[in-house]
């Protein structure tokens, strides 16, 4: 692509990124609520109405699939079967709870759920009776299963190098997802982008050299059919950028409610220095530590990090490109809008951290354990 072709749609991007933040820190400045859902607009609008043509197409190819197959005729039979398999392929299923994590219960971490409840408890969220704790530098919301309960995704490195004010802020943001307006998490949109996702995994080039000439044009025929499956998420998801990047807003305004706004700020702000610390740290070394604690090893490495190298990791992520089709807004723009806000207490303390850190500890030592293995494995790959 052209470089001047490349320029025109990076600053058409960037409008469009700053023009959302100039609406969002207007209302902040004018005190006006931002914890609410809104319409979004016409693209929201056209977004539900693309994600409801998602879940209707495997009923649509069922019923044309199968009655290509009753024409009994030499070509009817085998389209019929291929439109049969891509309603299969399109079914709605419900959100799988993430794989290689460790779960956490009320029965096995009740400290950490009665800490989940006062927060959900002033975000107004429903009730979250399930968490996983997984190896990423990162913490997340979504719904699982039919009845779409919540599931909050605790990264065990993000927790580690957080202080416990931060850490009630990640937990209300995270939890503030179910009541923010973030269509990426209700049944219509979020259903159809997981259903695309799982179709989009399944036809992913996967041929390696020494599979053969048959399994070369098998996955050569599924990244074709898979085309349309990748473009269907991109429109979705772009549709979607302004209720997505404003929910994002929301929920950092909920957080600062609930944890404080300087906790609020200082949560952002780790997350894109001691963060990218941490994730390059687990990238590179979590074999070269051995058998010595990797937890230990990576609080070590993180609280080492010099005044210079914060400086620098700020400055690169304010170099973050704005772009439309990203959920997130860049994270000095979630700064600024804090800031913008009433400043605000803490109303959730963090208490009995200490027990929940014993909680957290064996749960712990087998996500280091599992990252160890797939560190290991991707030697071989």
């Amino acid at each position: 692509m052209p470089n001047t072709v490349k320029s025109r749609r990076a600053r058409r991007h960037a409008a469009a990124v700053q023009g959302l933040h100039r609406d969002v820190i207007t209302a902040a400045r004018e005190n006006a609520s931002t914890d609410k859902g809104g319409s979004g607009g016409l693209a929201r609008t056209a977004g539900y109405a693309l994600a409801a043509v998602v879940h209707l197409l495997p009923f649509a190819f069922l019923a044309l699939g199968g009655y290509l197959v009753t024409r009994f005729t030499v070509l009817s039979v085998p389209i019929g079967a291929i439109v049969l398999d891509l309603a299969w392929l399109l079914r709605p299923r419900p959100v799988r709870v993430p794989g290689g994590a460790e779960t956490l219960t009320r029965q096995n971490a009740p400290r950490l759920f009665e800490l989940i409840d006062r927060i959900g408890a002033e975000v107004g969220a429903r009730r979250t009776d399930l968490v996983v704790l997984g190896g990423d530098v990162n913490a997340s919301f979504t719904a699982y299963g039919w009845r779409r309960r919540p599931l909050i995704e605790i990264g065990y490195p993000l927790w580690l190098i957080l202080t416990p004010a931060e850490r009630v802020s990640v937990l209300a943001h995270e939890m503030a997802h179910s009541r923010n307006g973030d269509a990426r998490h209700g049944f219509a949109v979020g259903g159809a982008l997981y259903s695309l996702g799982e179709l989009r995994e399944v036809t992913r080039f996967g041929w390696q050299p020494g599979d053969g000439l048959s399994t070369l044009a098998a996955e050569s025929l599924l990244v074709i059919v898979g085309l349309p499956v990748r473009g269907l998420i991109f429109v979705l998801e772009l549709l979607m950028y302004r209720s997505s990047q404003r929910a994002e807003y929301r929920a950092d305004a909920i957080a600062a409610r609930v944890g404080g706004t300087e906790a609020a700020i200082s949560a952002l702000g780790a997350t894109t220095t001691k963060g990218v610390r941490a994730a390059r740290f687990l990238s590179t070394q979590t074999l070269a530590v051995g058998r010595q604690d990797l937890w230990a090893e990576l609080r070590a490495r993180v609280s080492g990090i010099s005044e210079a190298e914060i400086d620098e990791l700020r400055e690169e992520a304010r170099q973050e490109e704005l772009r439309v089709d990203r959920t997130h807004p860049p994270t000095y723009l979630r700064c600024e809008h804090l800031e913008a806000l009433p400043y605000t207490e803490a109303r959730v303390r963090a208490e009995a951290m200490e027990e929940i850190e014993e909680e957290l500890a064996r749960p712990a030592d087998r996500v280091a354990h599992g990252l160890r293995e797939h560190a290991q494995s991707a030697l071989y790959y």
